[in-house]
């Protein structure tokens, strides 16, 4: 995909920055074609990425495309203080922020959830795509996110919050997951580096399996644990600490906290 225009971001804080750094490392922006207004950290964040740092009134004057990667009660205020011209988009990748709640007018607003993984080019985005969105601006903005992993479009604003709690929030709960089991390794005798390795890779090889057509992730479960094994031993020690209650609930009560962050 050739470079687009002129790019600027409202914030570039972790998420902001993870998804920059995807963009340049795929060729998809052109460094001075960049320019963040992120606070205090814009300067240090344009002279790691090599991209420029200005105002949000300069980013907003200045940029075709503007993501607005600020904290979700930042948005709505830092939207209402700033002119957007015709033919402008906005890209929201704010956390439990409705659309209806981020005056953009005259331009026009894509609402995104990615994730981190994003930096690296293997991201999850989901794209909301209603019957009232322009078409050709889904389009613009699905090339812009497969340049740097999967996209999913959501119909239904609702399910935002669902999408951000799983996808969104998600990698930090197989990080927390690729820790423990690390550090059990360790327990188990395994040196620290290896551990950290086998760690990784199984997270790598397990993803691979369950990303196969007409994989079910239970029954590869059941593939792994033989009779009287190793891995059931392990099963039943999760099952007994309620591990797959755990992470429901951790996905549930993200999803809850997203629609707090909506209510004004």
């Amino acid at each position: 995909m050739e470079p687009i225009g002129d790019v600027g971001f409202l914030g570039c804080g972790r998420m902001g920055r993870a998804l920059l750094e995807g963009w340049l490392n795929a060729g998809l922006v052109e460094r001075e074609r960049v320019m963040v207004a992120a606070r205090e950290s814009a300067q240090a964040t344009a002279d790691a990425l090599g991209v420029r740092a200005g105002t949000i009134f300069e980013v907003a004057a200045r940029s075709d495309i503007i993501v607005l990667a600020v904290k979700p009660a930042q948005a709505a205020r830092m939207l209402a203080s700033l002119k957007f011209e015709l033919g402008q988009l906005v890209v929201s990748v704010v956390a439990g922020v409705s659309r209806a709640a981020l005056p953009v007018s005259p331009a026009r607003l894509v609402r995104t959830m990615p994730n981190v993984a994003c930096r690296v080019g293997q991201g999850t985005t989901a794209i909301l795509a209603t019957a009232d969105d322009y078409p050709e601006d889904v389009e613009r903005i699905t090339r812009l996110f497969e340049a740097v992993g999967q996209v999913v479009r959501v119909p239904d604003e609702g399910m935002f919050h669902g999408v951000t709690a799983l996808s969104g929030s998600g990698p930090a709960y197989l990080f927390a997951a690729m820790e423990a089991l690390a550090d059990g390794a360790v327990a188990a005798g395994v040196p620290r580096d290896l551990a950290r390795t086998l760690a990784v890779h199984t997270f790598r090889s397990a993803t691979a399996l369950a990303a196969a057509p007409g994989a079910v992730p239970s029954l590869l479960k059941d593939e792994v644990a033989s009779p009287g094994g190793t891995t059931i031993r392990g099963l039943q020690v999760l099952e007994s600490r309620a591990f797959r209650g755990a992470l429901l609930d951790a996905v549930v009560a993200a999803a809850e906290r997203s629609r707090e962050l909506e209510k004004p």
